[in-house]
């Protein structure tokens, strides 16, 4: 059986979470997804959920982009515009948003520059063969989890964290955010951080076993979905 981890960028590398044969929730913190593959190295099959884009499109935005924005209205600025590969290859921000103007005639933000590193960091990872690795967006899993409703409070407000930890407790029964948290640094790992990588697991254990939802479902190159 496939060993399955929920991913998410944090400020010291990728917080990393999964469950072990019993059920209980383990994580850990790698600082690129080298570290991440090593430390799974014995694992036959392993399933990585990323909230990160995976597989990159020649035109902006990706249609997985489109409609994951569509399905999540008002929370649609939650979705990054992933680059070209040819703006990925980029050695600064002023080519990258140059190459971003010249094909479509619009510059890109610096916010989406500081992603890049992370994103190199996952197309190590596409073609590894005991690794599946699936781009998945944490807002389309908590609506998902939420009737298909989406959550318009911010995972960062009070309320907006109570409503996403009250739902990842329906679905992981040995999940307590306390007992993760203290484990970690807030200047290594935030609060959301916890919250979206066991939204990403969630999703990955949906595709595991059928159940999830892929945007597009017939995508141009294969695997250049969102799923949740």
């Amino acid at each position: 059986m496939a060993l399955i981890i929920g991913v998410d960028g944090c400020k010291s590398g990728w917080f990393s979470i999964w469950e072990n044969q019993s059920g209980s929730i383990q994580s850990s913190i790698f600082r690129n997804l080298n570290d991440l593959k090593n430390f799974f190295k014995d694992e036959n099959h392993v399933i990585i959920g990323i909230d990160m884009p995976v597989v990159l499109s020649d035109v902006i935005p990706r249609q997985a982009d489109q409609l994951a924005r569509k399905l999540l209205s008002k929370k649609a600025s939650s979705v990054f515009t992933a680059p070209t590969p040819e703006m990925l290859e980029q050695p600064n921000y002023e080519k990258a948003a140059f190459v971003s103007k010249r094909l479509f005639g619009k510059s890109m933000s610096l916010q989406s520059w500081y992603l890049f590193p992370k994103i190199k960091d996952v197309q190590t990872m596409i073609h590894h063969e005991n690794m599946n690795i699936y781009e998945i967006h944490p807002e389309l899993s908590f609506r998902a989890m939420n009737n298909e409703k989406v959550i318009l409070e911010s995972k960062k407000t009070y309320g907006g964290f109570n409503i996403r930890n009250s739902l990842l407790a329906i679905h992981f029964q040995h999940f307590n955010f306390e007992e993760v948290r203290l484990q970690y640094a807030k200047k290594d790992v935030m609060d959301d951080d916890i919250l979206d990588a066991l939204a990403v697991l969630w999703s990955a254990k949906r595709i595991q076993s059928n159940e999830a939802f892929f945007l597009p479902q017939a995508p141009e190159k294969p695997n250049m979905q969102i799923a949740y």
